[in-house]
């Protein structure tokens, strides 16, 4: 009788009495029935290599939630008496506005994870018209981007402004 008389094939034929070369196996890791002997990784592969980083993300290298620091710059015939924006497109580390003219000139700045940005002085500093480096943006997760952008001067006016370029 032919058919396969290996005991480790799927199709083994317990009456054949002449192997015929027909005898076929399961992928490794797999039984013959499509069921995963060994563990899954994070991708849903069985007997798959793939692992969180980091980020928390299935295969990747860590770099999505790598910090960078951007500088925020700024361009004012006005003096700059207080500041706000929010961030989109990447997570603000906590803390992670720092430096800059607003904190050479005294400001306090509160920035954190909810992506909103203020920069203000308890003694009423200001930031003299000029141009240069408003503050330091330290974000993870992506690029940023700025957008309602509001710019007061002294006492509480209302200043002009616009965000060129998410930054």
């Amino acid at each position: 009788v032919p058919g396969c008389t290996d005991m480790g094939a799927c199709n083994y034929n317990a009456d054949a009495t002449e192997n015929d070369g027909s005898c076929t196996y399961p992928e490794d890791n797999f039984d013959c029935d499509g069921n995963c002997l060994v563990d899954t990784d994070c991708a849903g592969t069985c007997g798959g290599n793939a692992v969180v980083d980091d980020c928390g993300d299935c295969g990747g290298d860590g770099s999505a939630c790598a910090e960078t620091t951007y500088a925020i710059t700024y361009d004012s015939d006005i003096d700059i008496a207080g500041f706000q924006f929010n961030v989109t497109g990447a997570t603000v580390v906590t803390n992670g506005a720092s430096g800059g003219d607003a904190v050479a000139n005294g400001f306090s700045i509160s920035a954190g994870p909810t992506g909103t940005v203020i920069g203000f002085s308890f003694s009423g500093a200001t930031i003299p018209a000029g141009s240069g480096v408003l503050t330091n943006l330290t974000v993870s997760g992506g690029e940023p981007c700025l957008t309602n952008l509001v710019l007061s001067g002294v006492g509480g006016s209302v200043l002009q402004g616009y965000i060129d370029n998410c930054l």
